[in-house]
């Protein structure tokens, strides 16, 4: 009785609302920008702030709604096409809301394109109970929601002509206020600080622009003539690309998750230096400030600026081209590159590999092989869970053992990784933190820097290895982004908040030149250093940061390469997709056998993620007793089986397989 008895009261205000039609959607789309302005702010009060002192703005986020409201019209189910409207938008500033409390990156429409990469992670953003909490919740609104849909009433037949002059009335002014907004500057069309967009012009403007922006807008002044001219203005060789005689050495790059100089916090004091060895680094090779594409988060944006010479700032508002462009397009990068001087290039990441899609990018991005931590063995982790980094040195070392030449390796670091806990899990950490600025977790700090200290001894383990081999290397250490804390401009002692370091460090005797850089300059700065004057776009940044035109020269070539006619291979991209190889060394079965009730592999370079295959099907159940031994339960092989091993992803994705292995039978 009292649901029925609610419904009917909602009938009768619904019946009373619809006298004043225009009235109530211009309420309704007032009061779902401003709500969700307030949840996007973690404040009220801030939500209320930006309604007077940025109401252009604020209006043009009430039209933005306004317009999904009068949607509404055209429809019989009227009531629940408005509470679906209302639902949506409210759920959106909630999505933005929590996710606001874990990184600093707002909600952009790309990160429903990653929400099955996060399932990986989701155990260490939330409790077993949050997750739950939150799967109930989600439940509760689906079944809410179909339930209103066969309990709300139904309108009258609906009036076409009349309700689709409201909806084209409303996206006229969306329409003209944007034209108005972008070309008076009201509202920018590109952001700095993703970040910072979203407090100054509103969540509706900017969640919406990263819906429609995407990839690159074909500059005005496109066409093969003005292609040609940029590159022709480079000295391009006609035939061997050019370097200098001496013997090229190995190249490794590593980037380190959330890696910064924490001494540059104004105020805040150790019990030991964080970083020892990082700034042993800085003060006796090159190194400098880079400017990286994010705050807090935004890995594979920085990685992807360093591998493929490619500034984001042309992309659209937060795209993620490992999700999008890349997913289906080849792109030049340092690997292409280098490929022609026959480098080998490997990538290593101890994560998994399905991460931002990294196991099918990176065939588009010129690697030959990706370890991906599947394809690791004896993984230490971190309390929150995160591999330790100093996983990778024998990673990195495996990978230049692997080939008879000069090797390009890309590790990627994970370990001072968040979200970061606010309670002290590991009260025997070596260094203490005093002075944590305002705002900032006092414990979860505490925990990013030991955190941060030991990715600093990998680096220090990492150097003395490359150090004692009897081969040229060039190691180019950097930071992803700055750690997810609510650090302000304001804080820094030197830096800004998009800025991280790096250091180029050698066996072989380069001098120190110190200069500050952009990610995207980074490789081209590296292969300068060591007379290397390779591809279009490293040689443009080799060639041309001086140039008056740099910028605009850039934008047309990434635009040419991705998006366009390839003028500048003379419409002919001369680049392929690698068959990407995952891992360095080769699983392999060498024979299956029955033991009661069980069956035994045995082979080599098994791992945790190694699953026993019996045509074709992984077995879940997989026990690994060690690198050579698997055991299956609860199982017998048949005559004629064919066996393998295969590498399966923590959902379920099989990255690769062993050779087969038929069982004849005893």
């Amino acid at each position: 009785m009292t649901t029925t008895r609610a419904l009917r009261s909602l009938k009768a205000g619904w019946m009373r609302l619809t006298r004043h039609k225009i009235f109530c959607a211009l309420l309704l789309a007032f009061l779902l920008n401003l709500i969700v302005e307030c949840l996007s702010r973690h404040s009220v009060l801030r939500g209320f702030q930006f309604l007077f002192q940025s109401p252009l703005p604020f209006l043009y986020g009430m039209a933005v709604v306004l317009l999904t409201v009068s949607l509404a019209g055209l429809f019989r189910r009227r009531a629940f096409t408005l509470l679906l409207v209302c639902t949506m938008w409210l759920s959106l500033g909630i999505v933005q809301c929590v996710i606001k409390s874990f990184r600093v990156t707002p909600l952009t429409a790309v990160d429903f394109q990653l929400i099955f990469s996060m399932f990986s992670i989701v155990d260490i953003y939330l409790t077993p109970l949050e997750f739950a909490l939150i799967c109930l919740a989600v439940a509760a609104l689906v079944a809410l929601l179909v339930l209103a849909f066969w309990k709300l009433p139904k309108a009258p037949p609906v009036d076409y002509l009349r309700a689709g002059s409201g909806c084209i009335a409303a996206g006229l002014l969306v329409w003209g206020a944007t034209a108005l907004f972008t070309g008076t500057g009201v509202l920018p069309t590109q952001f700095e600080n993703l970040s910072n967009a979203y407090d100054d012009y509103g969540f509706a403007y900017c969640f919406c622009t990263s819906i429609f922006d995407r990839g690159i807008r074909q500059p005005e002044d496109y066409s093969p003539e003005e292609v040609d001219t940029v590159v022709e203005d480079l000295d391009l060789p006609d035939a061997e690309p050019a370097v200098s005689e001496a013997v090229q050495p190995n190249i490794v790059v590593v980037q380190l998750e959330s890696f910064f100089d924490a001494t540059y916090l104004d105020g805040v004091t150790y019990s030991e230096d964080p970083i020892p060895e990082f700034r042993q680094l800085k003060e006796t090779s090159s190194s400098g400030f880079l400017t990286v594409p994010s705050i807090g988060a935004g890995t594979a944006n920085s990685e992807f600026e360093v591998i493929s010479g490619m500034s984001l700032d042309y992309f659209g508002t937060g795209e993620y081209p490992y999700e999008t462009v890349l997913r289906s397009n080849v792109c030049e990068s340092v690997n292409y590159a280098l490929k022609q001087l026959d480098y080998d290039c490997h990538a290593i990441h101890n994560h998994t590999a399905t991460f931002y899609g990294r196991n099918k990018v990176y065939a588009n991005l010129g690697f030959d092989t990706f370890t991906p931590i599947e394809y690791m063995e004896y993984v230490e982790r971190n309390p929150l869970g995160w591999a330790k980094d100093k996983i990778l040195t024998g990673e990195i070392l495996k990978a230049m053992n692997a080939t008879e030449g000069q090797d390009l390796v890309y590790a990627i670091s994970v370990q001072a990784h968040g979200k970061y806990p606010t309670e002290t899990i590991d009260p025997d950490q070596p260094i203490t933190v005093s002075g944590v600025p305002e705002g900032v977790d006092p414990a979860a700090f505490a925990y990013y820097i030991n955190q941060l200290h030991e990715t600093d001894t990998f680096v220090g383990q990492l150097v003395d290895v490359l150090r004692q081999r009897d081969e040229p290397t060039v190691l180019v250490l950097f930071g992803d982004h700055l750690p997810n804390f609510s650090i302000t401009e304001d804080m820094l002692t030197a830096g800004n908040l998009l800025q991280t370091e790096y250091v180029i460090w050698s066996n072989t005797g380069l001098p120190k030149e110190d200069r500050d850089l952009y990610a995207y300059q980074l490789m081209a700065e590296v292969l300068d250093r060591l007379e290397i004057h390779i591809g279009v776009l490293l040689q443009l940044h080799q060639e041309r940061e001086e140039n008056p035109s740099y910028q605009q020269d850039l934008e047309i070539l990434e635009y040419d390469i991705l998006y366009g006619n390839h003028y500048a291979y003379e419409g002919d991209l001369p680049y392929q997709p690698t068959n990407l190889q995952m891992g360095v060394e080769p699983i392999t079965v060498q024979r299956a056998d029955n033991f009661r009730d069980e069956v035994y592999v045995t082979g080599r370079n098994f791992t945790d993620s190694s699953q026993v295959m019996i045509n074709g099907t992984p077995a879940a159940d997989t026990i690994r007793i060690n690198a050579n031994t698997l055991l299956l339960p609860a199982t017998t092989l048949e005559p004629l089986d064919v066996v393998a091993v295969a590498q399966v992803t923590i959902d379920g994705e099989v990255l690769g397989q062993s050779n087969q292995y038929t069982y004849i039978g005893e």
